[in-house]
Parts: structure tokens; C-alpha cells; sequence
């Protein structure tokens, strides 16, 4: 499905933005933040539903948070990277891991990309830390959507 919508006389289509998180309230602010900025948004409560909806939905991106019950967001992007209908969607990954452990989940995914012998199960586009700047939410999406 395209949202097609005129703005000033302009075409513009509109990208659409899967949110997969267990946090309502992170839900709600990124769904509010993206369609502010033209997008359409969708979203997941966890990682098995999330999986559900890239198949059905065919988002142009993932926001994928990396803890969440049921199928965490790591899991969940195994999957899709091992799918070949799905690898190619853009995923970008959010977690507040990072703040409230003091892991550092950036080496973490250097490490695991450049030492994965499977061929980048763990490539990610991006990674965003909560709390979330709105402003880096949107340049992030923009930059990997190439708008």
C-alpha cells in the first residue's frame, strides 16, 4: 500500500514506518513524531508480532526496540535478515539498554557484524538511544529512507 498525499499542489509519498516496542509511551511518541513529519506509521508490541507485520505490511523501515517479552528485538532481527523476502528492509534499532546498563551496544553490533559468518545477521542501518531527540529520530529516518 502507497498513502499518496498532495501538499501544495507537490505528489509526495508517504514512507511507511514500522515501530515495533514494548513501551506504549515510546509507541505513541515516535507514532505522533512520524506522522508530524509525512510519514505513516504502524506497530508492534513485541518482536513475534512485529515479525507478523513486516510479512503482512510491508513497511519501508523498522524501528525496532531490543528488549520486549515474547521476542526480543535482536531475535527479531535475526529473522529478518535471514529471510530473503524481508533482509532488505532498512532497520533501524532503539533501545535504552545502553543508559540504564552502561553496555556498549554500538561495539557490540561492530563486533558481531564484522565477525558474522552468516553474512551480517545483526546489520542494522542505524542505532538510536532513549531518550529519543526528535530531531536525530527524524534525520536518522530521512538519511536511511534516502529522502
Amino acid at each position: 500500500m502507497i498513502t499518496v498525499m498532495i501538499n501544495d499542489g507537490a505528489l509526495n509519498i508517504s514512507k511507511k514506518i514500522l515501530i515495533v516496542d514494548d513501551d506504549p509511551d515510546i509507541v505513541l511518541f515516535l507514532s505522533t513524531l512520524l506522522q508530524d513529519n509525512g510519514f505513516s506509521t504502524i506497530d508492534a508490541p513485541n518482536g513475534q508480532i512485529g515479525l507478523e507485520k513486516v510479512k503482512s505490511e510491508n513497511p519501508d523501515l523498522v524501528l525496532l526496540d531490543l528488549m520486549m517479552p515474547q521476542k526480543s528485538g535482536i531475535s527479531m532481527l535475526e529473522d529478518l535478515k535471514k529471510d530473503n523476502n524481508l533482509k532488505m528492509i532498512p532497520v533501524i534499532m532503539v533501545t535504552g539498554v545502553s543508559a540504564e546498563t552502561g553496555i556498549d551496544l554500538r561495539s557490540f553490533f561492530d563486533r558481531s557484524l564484522n565477525g558474522d559468518k552468516d553474512g551480517g545477521l545483526l546489520r542494522h542501518e542505524g542505532f538510536l538511544e532513549k531518550p529519543l531527540d526528535p530531531q536525530k529520530v527524524i534525520r536518522m529516518l530521512k538519511k536511511v529512507l534516502k529522502l
